[in-house]
């Protein structure tokens, strides 16, 4: 890949592209980005003060407008240092970003529809969230939305893309971001030309934060993984601004940029490009579905290039889960599991209450096949909903009280038969309890929410009243708030989730679940 400076655009044409938006002569597929933005703007302000007579805690002070952001639009850094991924993901990194797409490809961005999934609805019936008419699994395929990659000019500080592929991503996110400007991206700088990578990556993840006040979900979800020692992608945030040939920079707002789990990512935590990725998403993990590959590749998604071998290596576990008896699988299930990372992942996963995956509707987590071990290793992903926030089953008290020896809600049969295991059980236990005493400590984990939301707070300012007045409450409130409901659904009217609040009082009942002086809620769906 060729990267070049910038180019700057003249004052004329400036100047025009002014004039054009003043009399409406040039619309972006039937809006303007720059003027839904401050629509937006607006709306949110006029939201935030009818707001304050019903949340008289709402933080008052000056809110920026994006001039600030602007100024880093054109004040670009250099980027030759960047050699490492570890040196583009350095949590504290803060990068500009511009997305440039010519009037057509933006139009084309926009998703096309096909036949959404119609859901059987009675007691026990899970949400599925594979649609086989579509390509992609997850909540925006359920719904009959397809993304399209379309061709864009990526401009990541100093540094010029051009001919990159860009499009929507996510399901959630997206669909609570469809009546404003600020949509997540997924970029992929080599798919249309044989390009270079950027510090050894060529996908770049941009999440919105739309579901996420505190905006460090992910940031602090994936930091405690890792000090778990669970394989999990690392972070940094971005403005992002976007706009055509035909319209000047529309700033859309701060993101969590998220390291994509692809085979460059395998190679540096796994040391080969041999083994498999999947990306899964089913609520009867290892299940068997009888021995044709065709009847598992749409549910365990591969994302690397599978061997006949790997293939069926998902097989027989599912062959195994399905049918062997107790004592058999005990005895087996170790040949096909990593079981003690599997320990580590599920201790995190428990303690930080994310039931928005692996815990409840089998999405939102990755597995790593070892070449030469053949043991399956589970890594997390999207975080947004983690720490006790998402409102899909149970109120908010009862995921701060989530049962560590039953986490699952509904049925989980790899789970249910592992957890059947004493050795397993007592192992993940020891884990949690350590994790209590060296990452899942309080004290360390709000000190890190103070030193993230202290490099964030500025940046949020640039956005809005109400996302910074939210902003301000999910990362100051140390405690729960009886007053803010019971914290079901996914609405814009719920209260921000205190993560300070939600991680001291979660410490608190897994110690006393420890002790057995607790016992833990199991939690239902809704």
């Amino acid at each position: 890949m060729n990267f070049h400076p910038p180019r700057r655009r003249s004052g004329t044409a400036v100047t025009l592209i002014t004039l054009g938006f003043a009399v409406g002569s040039i619309l972006w597929a039937g809006f303007s980005i720059h003027r839904f933005l401050q629509e937006n703007r607006q709306e949110a302000v006029q939201e935030t003060r009818a707001r304050r007579s019903r949340e008289p805690d709402l933080p008052e002070g000056p809110f920026p407008t994006p001039t600030n952001a602007l100024a880093a639009l054109s004040t670009r850094r250099l980027t030759a240092g960047l050699k490492r991924a570890a040196d583009l993901y350095a949590t504290t990194n803060l990068w500009t970003v511009h997305l440039r797409f010519t009037p057509d490809e933006w139009a084309g961005i926009e998703p096309h529809s096909v036949e959404p999934l119609e859901q059987q609805r009675g007691p026990g019936r899970r949400f599925e969230l594979r649609n086989p008419a579509a390509r992609r699994n997850g909540l925006s395929g359920v719904r009959g939305i397809e993304f399209d990659w379309v061709h864009a000019t990526v401009e990541f500080e100093d540094l010029t893309a051009s001919n990159a592929a860009v499009r929507y991503k996510g399901n959630g996110t997206y669909l609570r971001s469809q009546e404003m400007a600020k949509r997540p991206f997924k970029v992929d700088l080599n798919k249309f030309s044989p390009n270079a990578p950027l510090a050894e990556r060529t996908t770049l993840n941009f999440a919105n934060l739309v579901s996420d006040d505190s905006c460090i979900h992910d940031t602090l979800g994936y930091e405690v993984y890792r000090a778990a020692g669970v394989p999990a992608p690392r972070t940094a945030f971005a403005r992002m601004f976007v706009s055509t040939n035909a319209s000047p920079p529309a700033y859309l707002g701060m993101y969590v940029m998220v390291e994509n789990v692809d085979q460059p990512f395998a190679v540096e935590r796994f040391g080969t490009r041999k083994g498999a990725l999947f990306k899964p998403v089913t609520t009867e993990l290892f299940s068997d579905l009888g021995g044709d590959w065709a009847a598992y590749k749409g549910i365990y998604d591969p994302k690397t290039r599978l061997t006949p071998a790997q293939s069926e290596r998902v097989i027989d576990l599912a062959r195994l889960l399905t049918h062997a008896q107790d004592e058999a699988f005990a005895a087996a299930i170790g040949e096909f599991i990593d079981l003690e990372e599997f320990s580590r992942f599920l201790a995190v996963t428990v303690l930080i209450s994310s039931y928005d995956g692996f815990l409840n509707n089998g999405q939102n987590f990755c597995l790593w096949l070892g070449p030469e071990t053949q043991q399956f290793q589970f890594l997390p992903w999207d975080l947004d909903n983690a720490w006790g926030k998402f409102g899909g089953g149970g109120s908010a008290a009862d995921r701060v009280h989530a049962s560590i020896r039953h986490p699952w809600m509904g049925r989980h049969r790899l789970l249910e038969r592992v957890m059947a295991i004493p050795e397993f059980q007592e192992r993940y236990l020891h884990d949690l309890e350590e994790l209590l005493t060296t990452v899942f400590v309080p004290e360390l984990l709000n000190r890190r929410v103070d030193e993230l939301a202290a490099l964030l707070r500025p940046v949020v300012a640039e956005e809005s009243p109400r996302k910074f007045a939210r902003f301000g409450q999910a990362v100051t409130a140390t405690s729960l708030d009886p007053t803010s409901g019971d914290g079901r659904g996914f609405g814009r009217s719920r209260r921000p989730h205190p993560l300070k609040g939600f991680i001291t009082e979660r410490a608190k009942s897994v110690r006393e679940q420890l002790a057995g002086t607790r016992d833990g809620v199991i939690l239902e769906r809704w």
